[in-house]
């Protein structure tokens, strides 16, 4: 019976474990079998957290009032570029004359059609920046409710593992008073419970700090407990093949700040060249002078013999050339970050489903094992310490491997922009601006 009960525990322990944990319902995780393909199941508070943390966020509101401006500045370039002059002239003389003019420089080369051009290349940069910040912003609380979670858990494992060790203290006492074990045996689980307060207490400061760095992410320190923080998707299903284009990254807010602001400068390149063009400036006058009556009629025209703005021109083809290889950069590099985070992604929910699947009913039988040869007294203190710290050990793998691929799907969803789409987001904000714009 003794052998047989060794070999189930040597079968478990040789089992493969892709990575491992028991992770509990208090972190927003339950021990479903995990699928690999689908939508995953939000909880309802999660896109509401994430509404409220861009109501507190100051990088999320500035990116709005840029907005505000830029499309402020564009409604101003579409107006006309210069306003006319009204003159009143009178002289007391021997001959009294008094007269009044209107003059109105003409936008002769059509300046107003490129500055419009421009100011709208910037609101197209300044919407593009309001996405990037609320991807962002959306981003790092995400990644701030895994660290949490993640640190949650790995304290609670502390804490179990301080009970686990406290009971083999009090047993090998115990066995110890029956001369079934000697003093250093009891000396070891000792030595083996200080170890367990000293992580517990770690694991318990760094549970302090990822609170603390969430609540500074969202804002809402004051608001929310502990308890209260929404939960996660128990599921992390892999992306469909369509999803895994390698031109899904096309659309993220950060490339397409650098198009608006590579299209303006191209625009600027046009008004550069139009500032060296003549708008010339005409007049109308009318007055008496005695009892003559006086109309006359002005035309001004600049003389570019001092400045001709070629210079001008030039600077901004050369910056236009510079926006395009910021553009070019930025577009390799997102092209890259998207193929490492889809790879990274893929890795890891392979790995968690694969716990899932063998993994975790073999770290449970093995601590049902062991937990039975310790009572029945055919396991020596050492043995149990190995085989219980083995098991604790493969429990805060597993922990670490669901926050890491917790953290590789944001990654993912932030390289392909889908964070807002995943969170039930986006077709909202289409139709809210949609009712603004109307």
């Amino acid at each position: 019976m003794l052998l047989t009960r060794i070999f189930y525990v040597g079968v478990c322990l040789l089992l493969p474990m892709a990575t491992v944990a028991d992770v509990s319902v208090s972190s927003g995780v339950s021990h479903a079998t995990n699928s690999t393909a689908g939508v995953d199941k939000i909880d309802p508070a999660l896109p509401a957290f994430i509404k409220q943390v861009w109501a507190e966020s100051p990088a999320v509101q500035g990116a709005q009032a840029e907005v505000d401006a830029a499309q402020a500045r564009s409604d101003g370039a579409d107006r006309p570029l210069h306003n006319p002059s009204l003159g009143l002239d009178a002289e007391r003389t021997d001959i009294n004359t008094s007269s009044i003019g209107l003059t109105q420089t003409l936008d002769w080369s059509d300046k107003r059609d490129a500055l419009v051009n421009i100011a709208r290349q910037e609101a197209q940069a300044a919407r593009a920046a309001f996405q990037e910040a609320r991807r962002s912003t959306a981003l790092e609380a995400l990644n701030a409710l895994v660290d949490f979670f993640t640190a949650r858990e790995m304290q609670e494992l502390a804490e179990h593992r301080t009970q686990l060790m406290q009971a083999l203290v009090d047993t090998a006492k115990q066995r110890q008073a029956a001369g079934d074990v000697q003093a250093l045996d009891v000396t070891l689980a000792q030595v083996a419970y200080s170890e367990a307060l000293m992580t517990q207490a770690a694991a318990e400061s760094t549970l302090s700090e990822a609170e603390a760095a969430l609540q500074a992410v969202s804002g809402l320190m004051q608001t929310r407990s502990p308890s209260q923080w929404p939960p996660l998707p128990s599921a992390l299903a892999l992306p469909s093949a369509q999803q895994t284009e390698s031109t899904a990254f096309e659309t993220l807010p950060t490339l397409a700040i650098l198009r608006s602001r590579m299209e303006a400068a191209r625009a600027r390149i046009g008004l550069a060249q139009k500032i060296g063009r003549v708008d010339p400036t005409l007049g109308i006058r009318a007055g008496r002078e005695d009892r003559e009556t006086l109309l006359g009629l002005s035309l001004e025209i600049p003389l570019f013999v001092r400045n001709n703005f070629k210079a001008e021109a030039r600077a901004a083809a050369h910056e236009a050339v510079a926006e395009e290889q910021a553009y070019r950069d930025a577009y390799r590099r997102a092209k890259a970050y998207f193929a490492g985070a889809l790879a990274r992604y893929q890795n890891t929910s392979r790995a968690w489903s694969a716990w899932l699947a063998v993994g975790q009913h073999a770290q449970r039988e093995q601590m049902s094992l062991l937990d039975q040869l310790w009572q029945a007294g055919e396991l020596s203190v050492t043995d149990y310490l190995i085989q219980a710290k083995q098991n604790i050990d493969t429990q805060e793998a597993a922990t670490r491997l669901l926050g890491g691929a917790r953290r590789a799907h944001f990654a993912w969803l932030a390289a392909s922009n889908q964070v807002e789409r995943w969170l039930g987001l986006a077709q909202q904000d289409i139709e809210t601006n949609s009712g603004e714009s109307k």
